[in-house]
């Protein structure tokens, strides 16, 4: 253990910490996980990323192994045997380190740099990242996520494919994104067909009926929702409050939820 530790003393030495200087000295914004999609036109997970203070948001393109880490612990799935984040958090905790945050540093040839901020034996460590491990360790660790402004005044537009219906999000609080067959394996989801709720809103109609991001619709009142679209139209007209009958499988089970549609 005291052989490791040295080891990662010694890594974060030489592992680029300027970066971080330099982000914290500027400042930095925190940031909260707000989703995990795909990027239709290039088929890659995106994971976004929002502004705790003002809703600014950063989507970072990442690689599948990374997302379905992401989306494991951002879905609360707990696997027989650790894959390589949940050995990095077991390795931190048995060696007494904490990890303070993770910062999104700089985008540099349209590549993102992250580092860790740990703490272990009264020793700060900065330890250079890339932002997909970093915030799949942050989430794991429940450490908080920050991005620098220069960072975030670089930020690329979501695909406009990724982004939710207005009509949805206004009457039941949630974003939503088509389930691709890509989408479903990265999710190791046997569901092929659906509406993936990618986002809700809280205190909003969904999460009151206990609808959870993750969760992926297959019907409303009895109709198949292959689409968004679909999703949309079946939601129409709404000038009158109504109760709506959502089937959707949550957790890789399916079952059935009520929600109270407000008017429009």
């Amino acid at each position: 253990m005291k052989i490791l530790f040295r080891l990662l003393l010694f890594y974060c030495v030489f592992s680029g910490a300027s970066m971080t200087q330099a982000a914290q000295e500027s400042g930095a914004v925190e940031m909260r996980v707000k989703t995990l999609l795909i990027d239709q036109e290039s088929q890659m997970p995106v994971i976004v990323l929002e502004a705790v203070s003002d809703k600014r948001t950063l989507p970072i393109w990442i690689n599948v192994a990374e997302a379905k880490a992401i989306a494991l612990e951002l879905e609360h799935v707990t696997l027989p045997r650790p894959i390589t984040h949940d050995l990095i958090r077991n390795i931190l905790k048995a060696m007494g380190a904490t990890l303070q945050r993770v910062t999104i540093t700089e985008l540099r040839h349209n590549t993102y740099f992250a580092m860790l901020t740990l703490v272990a034996k009264g020793q700060k460590l900065e330890i250079d990242s890339r932002p997909s491990d970093a915030i799949a360790i942050a989430l794991r660790m429940k450490a908080p996520i920050f991005v620098s402004h220069q960072v975030l005044a670089q930020a690329k537009q979501l695909p406009m494919a990724t982004s939710g219906m207005d009509q949805t999000q206004n009457k039941l609080g949630i974003q939503t994104q088509n389930l691709t067959p890509e989408l479903a394996k990265l999710l190791d989801s046997q569901q092929q067909k659906g509406v993936l709720v990618t986002d809700v809103k809280l205190g909003g109609a969904a999460m009151k009926a206990g609808l959870q991001r993750g969760d992926i619709i297959t019907k409303v009142d009895g109709h198949a929702i292959p689409s968004a679209t679909a999703l949309e139209a079946a939601l129409q007209p709404a000038k009158s409050p109504r109760k709506i009958t959502f089937e959707i499988i949550k957790k890789g089970k399916p079952t059935t939820i009520v929600i109270d549609l407000p008017s429009s």
